[in-house]
């Protein structure tokens, strides 16, 4: 087994936790941080993904004098969802992307205890 750092072993075990298929932690502008996949996509990719809803979710806020998003999601017809949940980690503004693989399958609960273990991990600059 190779080691991971502690970043991506968070997601690869939120991602066994709530049987994901794929993670990414991002920064708001859509740098890559860490990822985890079992389904084969390209990370880099679905960071720019996000880093797109993000911007239009920051358009919406803007132009509709509403808060800050805690959450952002696009669902398919099949079911799949890709759940993003900005957040800040330490004084960076982050992303954390999903791919819920089933209609109705739950992982709030999970994505927030990630959230909070890579809180505990994530050393902020000295």
């Amino acid at each position: 087994m190779v080691d991971q750092n502690p970043i991506t072993q968070v997601l690869t075990e939120m991602n066994q936790k709530g049987n994901f298929s794929a993670a990414t932690l991002s920064s708001r502008d859509g740098l890559l941080v860490a990822a985890s996949s079992t389904n084969g996509n390209d990370p880099s990719k679905q960071s720019a993904v996000v880093a797109k809803l993000a911007e239009a979710a920051n358009l919406v806020r803007s132009q509709l004098s509403i808060g800050d998003p805690v959450e952002l999601s696009f669902h398919t017809r099949d079911g799949r969802r890709l759940i993003c949940k900005p957040f800040d980690l330490n004084g960076h503004e982050m992303i954390l992307a999903i791919v819920v693989p089933k209609r109705g399958q739950p992982y709030r609960r999970v994505t927030s205890q990630a959230i909070a273990r890579l809180r505990s991990v994530w050393q902020a600059p000295r």
